[in-house]
């Protein structure tokens, strides 16, 4: 090979090698990746991410630690992939939202480290929300602008099928009726006012009596406790002796005992139990009705 051919042939693989240098600086600066530095993985999962894409920043705190990797839809939500800086730290109220960086809606994600005691599981998913941007809001005001138009036509069509002699003697009925209300209002202001302050003593003078009376309306409610008590003890005693009366007529009616066999006529038996069952009766009586056979004066 002649000395130029060889010179040549250097320059040629100089120039390849320098392209390749050049090739991998540039794919490490777009990638944004710093030569040595580490990065930790998390996941975090979405409702909706909107336009979100791989590598898409992820801020914290408005500065730059991390970029998504990647963004897989599943069954119920969206799991996104994240690279994050070591010196990072997340603690266990970490959370994630998908902000936007301009008018466009450009994506990217807003870390928030959280403050709780403790390290964040990055084996657990970040939970996230879906922030809302310009275009979200220029599709949802589309969608108002729509339903504004329909309910303006039905309008439109509504007030055709009004008759204007019906409208504008509505309308002056009302007005009448307006007037009549303001005209009554002014003729017995006066009488309100009074009403109003008659009221007002009436309120004053029974708080007064119930402040007097305290003490007589706790004796009296304690007195009514007291005797309540002793009518249900009264009514229970009631109870029993009706309970053994039922006994004994049971055993008349059977002609147990020298008194079954002494009592044998049907008329006497026939009144005890007529007496039983008035007594049960007057027993419940007692227990439904208890204020018919008390009674306490409060003042």
């Amino acid at each position: 090979m002649t000395q130029p051919s060889r010179r040549n042939a250097v320059q040629v693989g100089i120039m390849g090698l320098a392209a390749l240098v050049l090739l991998l600086v540039g794919v490490i600066w777009i990638k944004e990746y710093r030569l040595g530095e580490k990065k930790m993985t998390y996941t975090a999962r979405f409702q909706e991410v909107g336009n979100l894409a791989e590598g898409d920043p992820v801020n914290v705190r408005g500065v730059r630690k991390g970029a998504v990797t990647d963004v897989k839809l599943e069954d119920q939500a969206v799991r996104v992939e994240l690279e994050l800086d070591r010196d990072v730290v997340l603690h266990p109220d970490a959370s994630l939202r998908i902000a936007n960086i301009g008018f466009m809606g450009e994506k990217f994600l807003a870390l928030e480290p959280g403050t709780a005691p403790g390290r964040y599981d990055h084996t657990k998913p970040i939970p996230g929300r879906f922030q809302s941007g310009v275009p979200e809001v220029i599709s949802g005001a589309g969608d108002l602008l729509i339903e504004a138009t329909e309910l303006s036509s039905r309008l439109n069509v509504m007030l055709d099928a009004i008759d204007p002699a019906t409208v504008e003697r509505t309308s002056k009925n009302m007005e009448r009726a307006s007037g009549s209300l303001n005209s009554a209002l002014g003729d017995n202001r006066q009488d309100l006012r009074q009403a109003i302050l008659d009221f007002k003593a009436a309120a004053h003078d029974l708080r007064a009596i119930a402040s007097q009376n305290k003490d007589q309306v706790n004796t009296s409610l304690q007195n009514f406790d007291s005797a309540s008590r002793k009518l249900s003890g009264l009514a229970d005693q009631l109870s029993s002796t009706a309970a053994s009366l039922q006994r004994v007529a049971a055993k008349v009616e059977s002609n147990q005992g020298s008194v079954g066999r002494a009592i044998a006529d049907t008329t006497l038996y026939v009144e005890m139990r007529e007496t039983v069952r008035n007594t049960n009766e007057l027993v419940k009586d007692i227990r439904k009705n208890p204020k018919r056979y008390l009674k306490i004066g409060l003042f």
